[in-house]
């Protein structure tokens, strides 16, 4: 498989799924580009049992001929193949959790903001990142790490009149709702509960 078409797999799989994007980047040797800026938020409701996430990530390409051959590879996948791609990761994590999570849609675009930069924007519902018991709630992934670099960011909205009962690890910041992990950090996904 060549450069470009391991950076598209990468990115299909990281946008809503920062945990896993960060193992592989860790374990990739000198790609072509690198990670500027990065924001997912997780959108929670209580008239539903899955979470909306939106994810933002920039990169910067050491030159634009590797810009242009990945943007050319994203643009060929179809929603279909990406779909398909993204739920394979939830299905790895299904595995270790011994609970199903699943994407129910996905839908993502590129954008060249330059010769050498390029963002990626992803939209996704997913399934399974939610236990409730009567009017209490737990957001949880298991063990799954990421590492959060400059500039980036994990956020957490929850259901508006909730009441936060616990969040480990312990947020950056906390505005009403909305719970905040601000990198630098190494950061396990988080475990939050809250009242309905």
């Amino acid at each position: 498989m060549s450069r470009y078409n391991r950076f598209l797999w990468i990115l299909v799989a990281i946008l809503g799924a920062v945990m896993i994007y960060q193992f592989l980047m860790m374990n990739r040797s000198k790609p072509p580009y690198k990670q500027t800026y990065y924001s997912s938020t997780y959108v929670f409701s209580n008239n539903s049992s899955t979470v909306t996430i939106h994810t933002v990530a920039r990169f910067l390409f050491s030159k634009p001929e590797e810009l242009t051959k990945a943007m050319n590879r994203f643009k060929s996948l179809n929603n279909k193949e990406k779909l398909k791609a993204y739920n394979n990761i939830f299905a790895k994590l299904s595995k270790s959790l011994k609970r199903p999570l699943k994407a129910l849609s996905y839908q993502s675009t590129m954008t060249a903001e330059s010769a050498t930069k390029v963002q990626i924007e992803e939209n996704g519902v997913v399934s399974g990142l939610i236990n409730s018991s009567g009017d209490r709630v737990t957001i949880s992934m298991g063990k799954a790490e990421m590492k959060l670099d400059e500039n980036s960011k994990v956020t957490f909205i929850l259901p508006k009149g909730s009441k936060l009962i616990s969040a480990f690890p312990t947020p950056t910041s906390v505005n009403g709702n909305k719970l905040i992990w601000d990198g630098p950090m190494k950061l396990e996904f988080p475990e939050v509960v809250y009242k309905k």
